[in-house]
Order: C-alpha cells, then sequence, then structure tokens
C-alpha cells in the first residue's frame, strides 16, 4: 500500500459506522466507541455532559450519538461557527442546550455551569490566549470526567508553541494552508475582528504540538487520573503527530491544582 494515502483510507473507514448512524464521513467511529466506553463503562452514572467545539465539520454528531444511545438528561454542545441554519435545528433536540461563542470565555462558561463529562476533541491543540494546559484547568472544576482526542506530538519530549516557531518550520510541521498562515503571521498582534484576539491566537490554525508527557503531567496536577488510552494512528500525512484518546477522572484522594502558566 502507498503509505502515503494510507491515512486517508484509514479515516474513511473509520467514517463508515458514522454513515450508517446517519453521520457524514468526518464522524470518526474510534470518537464513537470512545463516547461508549465512558458511558457504559468509566462513567456510567454520568448525566451531563458538554461537548467543546463539537460542530466543525460534524454538525454536533457527538453531542447528537450521546442523546441517542446514552440516557443523559442534558447535552450542552459550543462552537463559535454553525454552518448556515445548523443552530436553529439543533435548538429543537430534546435534552441539548446550543450556545455559540468560545468556550474558553468565562462568560460561556458560567452558562455552561457543571457538567459530569467534557468533550475536548480535537480542539486542544488550537487553543491559545488560553493556551490548552490553562483551558483544562478551568474546566477542571466544571467537569468530573474530561474525554480527550487530539492530536499529539510525537517527534519531541516537550510540547511546542507552534505559532512562535518561524513560519518556514510552522508550514513543515503542520503543512497548513500557507495562504491563511501567512496572513496570520503578518497581522500577528493585530486584533482578530470577530474573537477579539491576537491572530496570531487564531483558533482556527494549529497551535501547539503537544506531547503525552505533558498532557498527562497536567492532568495530574488539576488532580485527575488516567483511566483509559488508546492510540488511534497516524493524523492525516503528518509524520510529528498522532491521534490519541484519553478518559480521566476525578481523583478523590487528590486536591485540585489549577495550572497557571503554559507550558
Amino acid at each position: 500500500m502507498n503509505f502515503a494515502i494510507a491515512p486517508r483510507l484509514r479515516r474513511i473507514s473509520h467514517g463508515v459506522r458514522g454513515l450508517f448512524l446517519g453521520y457524514n464521513i468526518f464522524v470518526d467511529s474510534d470518537k464513537l466507541l470512545l463516547l461508549d466506553r465512558v458511558y457504559q463503562s468509566e462513567y456510567p452514572s454520568a448525566k451531563s455532559f458538554v461537548d467543546l467545539g463539537g460542530v466543525w465539520k460534524v454538525n454536533a454528531a457527538y453531542s447528537l450519538y450521546t442523546l441517542r444511545r446514552h440516557p443523559l438528561d442534558q447535552g450542552i454542545l459550543v462552537d463559535t461557527d454553525y454552518p448556515s441554519g445548523l443552530q436553529e435545528r439543533l435548538s429543537h433536540t430534546p435534552h441539548l442546550h446550543v450556545i455559540r461563542g468560545d468556550f474558553t470565555s468565562e462568560h460561556i462558561m458560567k452558562s455552561i455551569g457543571s457538567v459530569d463529562v467534557a468533550y475536548f476533541f480535537d480542539v486542544l491543540l488550537h487553543q491559545a490566549n488560553p493556551a490548552w494546559d490553562q483551558v483544562l484547568a478551568r474546566y477542571s472544576s466544571l467537569a468530573s470526567c474530561i474525554v480527550i482526542y487530539n492530536q499529539q506530538y510525537v517527534r519531541g519530549k516537550t510540547s511546542v508553541r507552534l505559532t512562535h516557531l518561524p513560519l518556514g518550520e510552522y508550514l513543515a510541521i503542520t503543512h497548513a494552508r500557507e495562504e491563511i498562515c501567512r496572513f496570520v503571521y503578518a497581522h500577528a498582534n493585530e486584533l482578530h475582528p470577530t474573537y477579539k484576539k491576537p491572530w496570531i491566537d487564531f483558533h482556527n490554525i494549529f497551535q501547539w504540538a503537544i506531547t503525552d508527557e505533558d498532557l498527562r503531567a497536567v492532568m495530574v496536577k488539576l488532580g485527575f487520573r488516567e483511566v483509559y488510552y488508546q492510540n488511534c494512528g497516524p493524523f492525516l500525512n503528518l509524520p510529528a503527530f498522532e491521534n490519541h484518546e484519553f478518559i480521566y477522572l476525578r481523583d478523590q484522594r487528590q486536591s485540585s491544582v489549577q495550572v497557571g502558566k503554559p507550558i
């Protein structure tokens, strides 16, 4: 097999189950199985969840799947961008509360309140200002279970703020669209007109390369214990990243410690 196309074929095969369930090809069966594991094995008493950034490409599929498959009382979906008409349609879904906004903002977090489970699917690597570890620290006080599926950095031992690298290095690691990245670098300290953060902190591009070691250290400091881990294989054609999934439960034997500064 041509190893350049193997990740793409794997992604398509993972999307087949989602197609049978009525979702689009971008819905990953690994994430569906991960959610089943949360509610069937690791936290069967959970009654509520928040799906953070759960709209892009999948149109809230993981929120909808959870509510259809598991007997929860409430789900909350938060994202900044919704395709035309989607937010209105989702607002009629029983037990689902839909919020438009940046899930890292204090205002949005107050509207969420406490939940049993928080989903971080494909979002931690995009978080800057606040950084990914600060975001986890904020949600550690709101959720008892944190579920992570993230594109983890496997080419180094420490996490890297990618947008602090020279543009050429950034593009070499991420293979991101050069046009938007050049714009972000050229306007790094200007405020984004919608998100009111500097363009260099723009969440729609890669911001961080996060190692498993650093992620685990953060979660231990926050008072959580890892109850499940799975390596789901390469991420696209990027040799520096793999898809890894984690389930963390609050460790009642420890007190939560907030993470102050980004790694």
